[in-house]
């Protein structure tokens, strides 16, 4: 048995492996601990825009109000019970960033691949990543992770870089991020996708040594401290609950 499945860990993502090199006290937390806070807000901006942009893109003929509408319902949904501060600030992103991405997006055409789930595997990681394309274009070979944002990326991130590689990985689709805000688009094309995919298998890697030191969770917990300056610690109930593990 490995270490991660000496913890229980089956598959690994590519936004769980960047949890841990940014913040790996909130990582022991939620996946060792089991102790996790809700979603934020800006989580929820993101799945409802998605929704409508993805809906415009599947029906060519429905209106931007027709999108906008559909994500607002969405979004009123996942955050009906929510206490986070900002959520009203998100809310009002929301129409906005359907009615800048949606025309952007539409002219690729029609994409024949919707949250397509894909599984991964890298040399010397004993499990398999498992991950979700946002959107692919078959008749273009190209496959794009849909990110939103309030203020609009100069490049892709580091961890964003990570993941969209991983996608591409044994493919030889062109993959991308497109980073969408309520003003502006931005698409941006990966470059290098073997180095950022070497990154990911050095994170999982380096995950792997620091789980085989114990086979207990409270003992790797005890390892780490977190930093709550960190936007990783926003939300106030997550931030609550790190302060009660780890004690500040």
């Amino acid at each position: 048995m490995n270490a991660f499945e000496r913890h229980g860990i089956t598959h690994l993502s590519a936004s769980s492996l960047s949890t841990f090199a940014a913040e790996p006290a909130l990582w022991c937390m939620e996946r060792l601990l089991k102790r996790r806070g809700p979603v934020g807000c800006a989580a929820h901006r993101g799945t409802a825009a998605e929704e409508g942009i993805v809906h415009g893109l599947l029906h060519p003929d429905a209106t931007i109000e027709d999108c906008q509408a559909l994500a607002l319902v969405k979004y009123d949904q996942l955050s009906a019970l929510s206490g986070d501060p900002k959520r009203q600030k998100e809310r009002d992103a929301v129409a906005p960033i359907v009615a800048t991405a949606l025309p952007v997006l539409r002219e690729y055409g029609v994409p024949d691949g919707v949250q397509v789930k894909v599984e991964r595997r890298l040399d010397g990681v004993p499990v398999p990543f498992l991950g979700f394309i946002d959107l692919r274009w078959s008749q273009h070979g190209m496959l794009l992770d849909l990110k939103t944002q309030l203020r609009l990326s100069s490049e892709i991130s580091a961890g964003h870089a990570r993941q969209v590689a991983l996608y591409a990985h044994g493919t030889n689709d062109a993959a991308g991020i497109c980073y969408a805000t309520p003003q502006k688009v931005g698409i941006y094309r990966l470059e290098d996708a073997a180095t950022h995919t070497a990154a990911m298998a050095n994170i999982a890697k380096r995950l792997e040594a620091f789980l085989s030191l114990s086979a207990d969770p409270q003992v790797l917990a005890a390892a780490v401290c977190p930093n709550f300056e960190s936007f990783y610690w926003n939300e106030p109930f997550t931030r609550a609950l790190g302060k009660e593990v780890y004690g500040f």
